[in-house]
């Protein structure tokens, strides 16, 4: 005869507590590739690659910048659209998420470009850490686009990040001996790209699932491709036309431009494409926190390179940014 065990069937009342927390375990554990681990690990590259890129576009100050813009957009595309065949990625987008990839794509192109300008015309680690506002405007958007409730703590943490970046930014530097400002535009071009790049992380983060993180760096590439060539055309033309200089829209290269341009177009691919994914894997403002790392890369590169030696002022607003900034990245998002 049987015994009680032995004719019990295999069901979930029949599990002992010990076998239904194991198997609830296996049923929540998710792939590395999955997991938010992994998207602070591609971020964490983002930021890496993105300062080296920074840096670079710094060394191209006489460089048209179309001709900047135009060949990071177009290394990306090219090395994302291998990319894309080598894994077969279906690149079609339905038509409920077409909003979200043109919205995404706009406020892409408009970070780079806005980014693009300010590295050119004012010291690279003041434009990084003008650009690092972006916390904010992703707070502000995470309220207004993805419901997220702030809490106090988060918003006092943000206003000292504001605190840090204002004695940042020394007023002697922005004023010249003569009284005029110098640089008053890639100032706030910077701002824009700030505002730019917290709007492209919200819409990226809303096409969650919806498509496919290889489609968006496509299109987006692509696209932006595309209006860069247009708008240089139209441009050179138009000036031409005029008998006015065209040195601002386009410009010679030479073998060290060449060099600097192609290397440019690679860290802008693989900030963009690990961007994209970590995106998709980790909240919004983690994202925009880690991302201003780049400011030690630009800033060591500022320094090093070009001689820049920040002063007091600007080292203990340094310290103010960066403490908040640990801080919030300790503490989890509501």
């Amino acid at each position: 005869m049987p015994s009680k065990e032995e004719g019990l069937p295999v069901s979930e009342e029949n599990l002992t507590k010990g076998e239904e927390e194991s198997l609830l375990g296996k049923e929540q554990r998710v792939p590395f590739f999955s997991s938010p681990e992994f998207g602070l690990l591609l971020i964490s590259i983002s930021a890496l690659s993105y300062g080296l890129s920074a840096s670079l576009v710094s060394l191209e100050s006489n460089m048209a910048t179309p001709i900047v813009v135009g060949s990071r957009f177009f290394g990306t595309f090219l090395f994302n659209a291998i990319a894309c065949y080598s894994c077969d990625v279906d690149l079609r987008i339905e038509r409920e998420n077409r909003q979200l990839v043109v919205v995404r794509t706009v406020a892409g192109f408009c970070s780079f470009v806005c980014g693009t300008y300010a590295f050119q015309n004012m010291p690279v680690g003041e434009a990084t850490i003008i650009i690092s506002m972006a916390p904010v405007f992703v707070a502000l958007f995470s309220i207004w686009f993805l419901g997220v409730r702030a809490k106090c703590y988060q918003v006092i943490l943000i206003a000292l990040s504001l605190g840090g970046v204002v004695l940042i930014v020394d007023p002697a530097t922005i004023i010249e001996s003569d009284g005029s400002l110098v640089n008053l535009f890639a100032s706030f071009t910077a701002i824009s790209q700030a505002l730019f790049k917290s709007l492209s992380y919200i819409y990226i983060k809303k096409s969650n699932n919806r498509v496919h993180f290889m489609a968006m760096v496509f299109w987006y590439s692509l696209t932006a491709s595309l209006i860069t060539i247009l708008f240089t055309l139209i441009m050179y033309f138009s000036l031409k036309e005029a008998g006015a200089s065209t040195s601002w829209v386009v410009s010679e290269v030479d073998r060290r431009d060449l060099l600097i341009l192609t290397t440019i177009s690679v860290l802008g691919f693989v900030s963009q494409f690990t961007l994209t994914k970590s995106t998709q894997l980790i909240n919004t403002t983690t994202i925009s926190l880690i991302r201003n790392a780049d400011i030690l890369v630009t800033m060591a590169f500022q320094i090093f390179y070009f001689h820049m030696i920040p002063s007091w002022l600007q080292i203990i607003g340094m310290c103010v940014m960066i403490v908040s900034t640990v801080v919030l990245l300790l503490t989890k998002e509501p």
